[in-house]
């Protein structure tokens, strides 16, 4: 800080059309949109640097997907979405609420309760924990604007949750003019199971006068389970619903004075931890001997004034973010006590209670005058960030005689202060020079909870409920101040090519392990912070009149002080370790070929390796050049798009090939992840001159069903388990708007 296989032989196959210079690609990459116009490639307009603009005016690197072209594909989950995205990889952990996105190979191996390496955003709320790992709630898109992917650190206008890239969801704001809503429902069928899917979504918006409006965007989705209990029978265990409802209102106090206010609540309810035993796919488990599940709840709050004095707009909003997550992971055979007559469930009590302040100043229009002051865009702010996090751990082990149970976890207080700025100004006709900077205070206190064990062989038998006392005694604090920047120089060679270099710095924060239930086990109480820089040189071309995109970004990172999760026993906890780089190339071709066709193709080539020798309390002497966890070398899409007029009728079809080369599970590559590929398809048919502008969709997702590993785990030498990608999933789906 200033302080293989087949599959790849098709992938590879499928980017001789961008070595020989012929247009193929799709709706979307890198900078690149979400979608088509009989003109040409439509740019999507985002807000990753605070201010509306084109995507092709930000000078990093970043996807973005409209919510509509989202909703088309029949892509709702971040899992989804990421099959777009070059060089972004989704790992699926045990559960919905403790996945994680992976940005150009920067991962910590999440097993666990330290913190993740990309945040996800809510507008500018950071969803993502500081300290402790928490929920991390996947959102519908329904009824979003964009959904973002920023690659590379974020920290300048994001913060510490932002280390390597980040996932923002932009919500449709509250609309003036008209009332509107759009109804959706769907049922659908998923291999390897006998439920059916369903889901139900609902938009309204309500102008209620010329000065205020409501909106209104909710949805239910049941996703079918697809893993089997070998032991008790019971089918389809891991079934999902998740809930989403947010109502947005805004006021028009004035022509220039704005006020919005917004309320979400998302529900998530696991049936059964999604991960099978052993390191074969077969989408059935044979050791679970307990009711594991998950609840997840989060709710957010949140008001923003916005006032427009002419040469600047000024913003002040404050949100309030809670996470609640209830989960009770069946931990026996990872203690080797499988037909033992003993079993031992861990459960966890995770809570989130986050407030976030937020002032920034953001230029109408490039401040007057010459020189050195004249010129410039401008956006510049004040942060605040208090996040409390708990983790509240209780083992329940039976025994054929008795029972026991032990508790104990972490709490930890995280705060940011922080003064950002981003500076924008043209250099002559032809250079663009963008500068930021965050100086930030943060400090995280924390401790563990009071350890307690109590048996029903004592007298009294085993209370039925344990109040959590902090172990005030062992509270400790760090602390860290630091200043992040960011620079871009953007040269435009011409009318069709810009050439773009920038760096930029990024870090995440310390925190406090969890409590360790055996003293014996060496866990070391803190970790510290860790930093990236990432460099990137890009060129990005226009030809054609907009018809055609390609692409370029070449990148390198280095990442310094590594957080890395380990293991001792079933107790995970965070260590700092070593260091890594990560040298890259990602691209990307997007035509319109005519009004009916369109076609994009994109991919990405990243070697990310440990870069000095370290030792590791889990997997023990690990090598300089060793690979890191969860990054696979190649990645990429593919996708062709073809839209018609059919008499009164408008046809839409797609077929998207996304592909994941091979990649491992840690440090050690204890179970090797295979690479794949999965063929999604969406036809659909809507009559625009029929009352509500019906549309009937038939949207297919993985129709190969290809049948994989996307995260592995394994426990010393006692059993392996992996988590699976999703079955082929066919859904039948019908929109309505009025």
């Amino acid at each position: 800080m200033i302080r293989k296989r087949t599959e790849r032989r098709r992938f590879l196959a499928a980017l001789l059309p961008l070595s020989l210079g012929i247009p193929a690609a799709m709706a979307q990459q890198g900078e690149q949109s979400a979608g088509v116009s009989s003109i040409g490639v439509e740019e999507v307009v985002v807000t990753a640097r605070k201010r509306a603009e084109s995507v092709r005016e930000i000078p990093t690197s970043i996807d973005a997907f409209t919510g509509d072209r989202l909703a088309a594909l029949g892509y709702s989950t971040v899992e989804d979405v990421l099959k777009l995205s070059p060089g972004v990889t989704f790992e699926s952990g045990f559960s919905p609420s403790s996945t994680s996105v992976i940005m150009r190979g920067i991962t910590n191996d999440s097993r666990g309760v330290g913190p993740r390496t990309v945040g996800r955003f809510y507008g500018n709320v950071p969803l993502t924990n500081p300290s402790i790992m928490g929920v991390e709630p996947d959102f519908d898109t329904f009824d979003m604007r964009s959904v973002e992917i920023l690659k590379g650190p974020q920290g300048t206008l994001f913060g510490g949750s932002a280390l390597a890239g980040a996932v923002r969801y932009e919500p449709n704001s509250p609309d003036f003019d008209r009332f509107h809503g759009a109804i959706a429902a769907g049922t659908g069928w998923t291999a390897s199971s006998d439920d059916m899917s369903t889901e139900y979504a609902l938009m309204l918006n309500a102008p209620l006068s010329d000065s205020f409006a409501l909106r209104f965007a909710g949805s239910r989705r049941e996703f079918a389970g697809y893993i089997d209990d070998a032991i008790s029978g019971e089918k389809d265990i891991n079934d999902f619903t998740a809930e989403q409802g947010r109502l947005m209102a805004a006021w028009k106090v004035t022509e220039d004075l704005t006020v919005q206010g917004q309320y979400l609540r998302y529900k998530g309810n696991l049936g059964a931890f999604n991960y099978v035993d052993g390191t074969e796919p077969v989408r059935v488990r044979t050791r679970r001997l307990l009711d594991d599940h998950e609840y997840s709840d989060v709710e957010l709050y949140g008001a923003q004034i916005s006032w427009d004095s002419g040469p600047v707009t000024t913003v002040l909003e404050g949100n309030r973010l809670k996470k609640d997550r209830d989960q009770l992971n069946d931990v026996t055979q990872f203690l080797g006590l499988v037909g033992t007559g003993i079993t031992v469930g861990q459960t966890f009590l995770e809570a989130t209670d986050q407030d976030t302040v937020e002032l920034r100043i953001v230029s109408n229009a490039p401040s007057p005058g010459s020189g050195l002051f004249g010129g410039w865009q401008y956006t510049a702010g004040a942060f605040y960030m208090k996040s409390a996090q708990t983790r509240p751990v209780v083992l329940n082990l039976t025994f054929p005689t008795h029972r026991t149970r032990q508790g104990g976890g972490a709490t930890v207080e995280a705060k940011e202060q922080a003064l950002y700025f981003d500076l924008t100004r043209q250099l002559g006709s032809r250079f663009e020079l963008n500068l930021g900077g965050r100086y930030f205070d943060q400090s995280t206190r924390g401790g563990n909870y009071r350890d307690f064990n109590y048996s029903s062989l004592n007298p009294g038998g085993l209370p039925a409920g344990v109040q959590f006392i902090p172990n005030y005694g062992s509270f400790v604090t760090l602390e860290e101040t630091g200043f992040n920047p960011k620079a871009a120089v953007r040269w435009f060679a011409n009318d069709n090519a810009t050439l773009i270099a920038s760096y930029a710095q990024g870090f995440r924060f310390g925190g406090i392990n969890g409590f360790s239930l055996e003293p014996a086990i060496p866990v070391p109480f803190t970790f510290g912070s860790d930093e990236i820089d990432n460099y990137e040189l890009g060129l990005r071309t226009t030809w054609l009149n907009r018809r055609l995109t390609a692409d370029v970004t070449a990148f390198y990172i280095d990442w310094k002080n590594l957080q890395i999760l380990q293991r001792a026993s079933i107790y995970a906890y965070t260590d700092n370790v070593g260091a890594a780089e990560v040298k890259g190339v990602e691209m990307a071709l997007n035509a319109v070929l005519t009004e009916q066709w369109s076609v994009l193709l994109n991919a990405s080539y990243q070697n990310a390796e440990t870069a000095v020798f370290f030792q590791s309390g889990e997997f023990g002497p690990i090598a300089a050049g060793t690979r890191l966890p969860q990054s696979p070398q190649w990645t990429g899409a593919a996708q062709v798009r073809h839209q018609r007029s059919l008499g009164t009728l408008d046809f839409d079809g797609s077929m998207t090939y996304s592909y994941r080369d091979d990649s491992t599970n840690n440090l050690i590559n204890s179970v090797p992840l295979r690479g794949y590929g999965t063929l999604d398809a969406a036809l659909s048919l809507q009559s625009r001159a029929m009352a509500m502008q019906p549309r009937l969709s038939l949207l297919g997702k993985n129709l190969t069903d290809e049948n994989v590993a996307l995260f592995g785990f394994t426990l010393g030498t006692v059993t392996d388990v992996i988590s699976l990608n999703q079955p082929r999933q066919v859904m039948l789906k019908l929109d309505l708007t009025f």
